[in-house]
């Protein structure tokens, strides 16, 4: 600097957060808003599957394959229903797989009395959707709807928060864009 100058000041940034951090924080709850509604609209379609089974229809069928199997990337102790049946539907043969709506990770002792009652080529009355016959389930039990009405809130509460995380940066831009020039 020469002799006498005068060092001009850099006027101080506005305060406020980080252009790079409101970025994140619009990523983050785009993916969390999707996480949740996707998480809502699953729960949303259960409930209207088990709200409507007395609506599906009944046919005759037979097993193929009656079994237990060990989940593949859960718990050593989480154990599924393993079953294969044929159906038929306007002549068609139809494969299904689902033993009921309600078929969470058990042990293989639960799950081995549940099918005791089954046996490979054994007849059974196989429910299915009119509307989609592929859609079919061997026993209409389900356990509630409280649980599954819970996971659709929890999901309903992370779409909000991702909304949020994604609005409020959006909002902070758009104000920025708008004031007037200093």
């Amino acid at each position: 600097m020469k002799p006498g100058a005068f060092r001009q000041e850099e006027p101080e940034p506005p305060g406020g957060t980080p252009l790079g951090v409101q970025i994140l924080a619009f990523l983050c709850g785009i993916v969390v808003a999707y996480l949740g509604f996707k998480s809502t609209w699953s729960d949303f379609s259960q409930i209207r599957k088990l709200d409507h089974l007395e609506r599906f229809r009944e046919t005759d069928g037979r097993f193929l394959k009656v079994d237990v199997r060990k989940d593949s990337v859960g718990s050593a102790d989480d154990f599924y229903p393993d079953v294969l049946y044929e159906y038929f539907v306007d002549g068609k043969s139809i494969w299904g797989w689902r033993l009921s709506y309600e078929e969470e990770p058990n042990s293989k002792a639960y799950w081995e009395g549940r099918l005791s009652a089954y046996a490979k080529g054994s007849p059974i009355k196989v429910y299915y959707d009119g509307d989609k016959p592929k859609d079919s389930i061997l026993e209409k039990k389900h356990g509630g709807l409280y649980r599954i009405w819970i996971k659709m809130a929890l999901g309903a509460g992370f779409l909000l928060t991702g909304l949020t995380l994604a609005v409020l940066p959006v909002s902070g831009w758009l104000k920025r864009d708008r004031a007037p020039a200093g």
